[in-house]
């Protein structure tokens, strides 16, 4: 409270955390040092059993922004669906716990979004690769996305999977909290690939989108993480799940229907080939 005024941070940042305590300073340092100011930083200790615990209480005493919970280990969905109910801010942004995010990311993309009244805008991002680990991995839309044109959400998506370009992570949209708590029903958990249903439910929602073509996401690969570990049943669970809920949504709206379509027979090959 200022003056007896309610003042709204601009940006509530989310971030599960569990056993990254060698990259959480970085992280933490990332997003504490945006040039934009205003920001409501929730952390998520997912149960960790690594020295994480003791990171997240020195950075919640060095900056009064941040903000922080403990729950039992229950993975990343309800890590992240938790922070949402604490959320104060007007955009949110989901980051990863071993990764990084430039520091004018966050001043840039409030400023896109309220210029333009956007539902969310997306961005790109670069790897940077453990020396035990490959990388295959592409997050360049540069050249490809029309970076000049509102689009809204449904032609984005027809868009992205016809040039094979729907990257579904979290941590490359900034999305407005309201357009989220009006059609995100939340993380499915207990899965991975959990991402595809938040990816997939805002651009059939939103009226109103940007694309920024800077790689502001600096996204680690490294080794025994979901990225870079075999594919195995845990995936084609991962995979069943958030495919049933997303076949159920075309139910709900028949425009929706050949888009989902789309996805989906794209979704499945790809499973097929991996496994």
């Amino acid at each position: 409270m200022s003056d007896n005024i309610l003042v709204i941070p601009k940006v509530s940042i989310i971030i599960p955390i569990y056993n990254t305590a060698p990259f959480l300073r970085e992280t933490l340092d990332s997003i504490c040092n945006q040039s934009l100011k205003e920001l409501d930083i929730i952390l998520i200790n997912d149960g960790s059993t690594d020295e994480s615990p003791d990171i997240i209480e020195e950075y919640a005493l060095r900056d009064h922004r941040i903000r922080y919970m403990t729950q039992p280990n229950q993975g990343q969905s309800v890590a992240r669906n938790n922070g949402l109910q604490l959320a104060t801010g007007k955009y949110i942004y989901f980051m990863d716990s071993d990764d990084k995010l430039d520091t004018d990311a966050l001043k840039e993309c409030y400023n896109i979004c309220e210029k333009d009244k956007l539902d969310f805008v997306f961005f790109d991002a670069t790897v940077i690769s453990a020396p035990d680990t490959s990388n295959t991995f592409t997050y360049c839309r540069k050249g490809i996305i029309n970076e000049n044109k509102l689009w809204n959400g449904m032609e984005l998506f027809n868009y992205e999977l016809e040039h094979n370009i729907f990257i579904v992570s979290p941590c490359l949209c900034f999305t407005s909290h309201p357009f989220l708590k009006s059609c995100f029903s939340g993380f499915p958990p207990g899965i991975i690939h959990e991402d595809h249903a938040f990816a997939v439910q805002i651009r059939l929602n939103a009226q109103r989108i940007r694309y920024i073509s800077q790689p502001y996401f600096k996204r680690r690969v490294r080794a025994n993480s979901t990225m870079t570990n075999d594919f195995s049943m845990r995936n084609i669970d991962g995979y069943t799940t958030v495919c049933a809920r997303i076949h159920n949504w075309a139910q709900l709206n028949d425009e929706w229907r050949s888009v989902i379509n789309l996805y989906l027979t794209k979704t499945y090959n790809s499973v097929i080939w991996l496994g």
